[in-house]
């Protein structure tokens, strides 16, 4: 019989590679990854406009 002497036999999420890539593919989309993707998407924008942004104040410098 096996027997379990400390927690670090349990397999976890620090443990198992790419452990949130397995569920969400599987799954779907869960609440936490649509609100990181999200965030990340928003981000995204963000820098989009204030690159723009920039390019319209380095042409308009003169």
């Amino acid at each position: 019989m096996l027997t379990l002497r400390t927690p670090r036999h349990i397999a976890s999420s620090r443990t198992i590679p790419s452990f949130r890539s397995v569920p969400s593919r599987s799954q779907g989309n869960r609440p936490v990854d649509q609100g990181r993707m999200g965030h990340h998407q928003s981000r995204v924008q963000a820098e989009e406009a204030r690159r723009q942004w920039l390019q319209h104040q380095w042409q308009n410098r003169f």
